[in-house]
């Protein structure tokens, strides 16, 4: 009895520790929980490689094809490459006669909320036409287009940084002969 209460303040058990074969019941224990943990780690395994296959599969058909590959928008839709720069912007002329690009530079403004001169954001981008889906009337590859930021949906094919936007959301077009090829669409 004093044995009992000695080994319970101690904070030891006072069961008895059965072994079968010289394994424990704790060992038992242990060796199912690690059984289980490793088939839980293999089904993984063999699900993740079968995966990976299936995409080193795809990869290697594509890669096969690369050179056949094309990418066309749908419907009245362009693709279209956005200039890091608007090429566009205004060219200035000193009174002196020196030529001033202010191209590249985006505007600033000063923050109410914190007082800092910021880059203000542009609204409307300008990029060159890729390619034109089957229902676009106006546009054609090599034209330089005018268009609403929020009107534009990025297209991830190769890193090329495309976006899609519909033709009717183009602001404006620039290219050489566009006065005739809008009348020809007319007639």
């Amino acid at each position: 009895m004093k044995e009992e209460l000695a080994m319970n303040v101690a904070g030891e058990s006072t069961s008895r520790i059965m072994a079968l074969d010289g394994t424990t019941a704790e060992d038992v224990i242990t060796q199912r929980k690690t059984a289980k943990f490793n088939d839980m780690v293999d089904a993984y395994t063999e699900e993740f490689d079968k995966h990976f296959a299936k995409v080193e599969e795809f990869a290697q058909k594509i890669n096969e094809n690369v050179n056949n590959i094309e990418i066309m928008p749908l419907g009245s839709y362009v693709l279209v490459k956005q200039f890091e720069e608007n090429p566009f912007q205004r060219i200035v002329k000193s009174d002196s006669g020196l030529i001033i690009d202010t191209g590249g530079l985006a505007p600033q403004y000063k923050n109410t909320d914190n007082g800092q001169i910021e880059e203000e954001e542009a609204f409307i981008l300008v990029g060159v036409v890729q390619e034109v889906g089957p229902e676009c009337k106006y546009l054609k590859p090599g034209d330089a287009v005018f268009y609403p930021k929020p009107s534009s949906i990025p297209v991830p094919f190769y890193k090329q940084k495309l976006i899609q936007i519909n033709e009717t959301r183009v602001l404006a077009v620039v290219n050489e002969g566009l006065t005739d090829r809008f009348n020809n669409i007319k007639k």
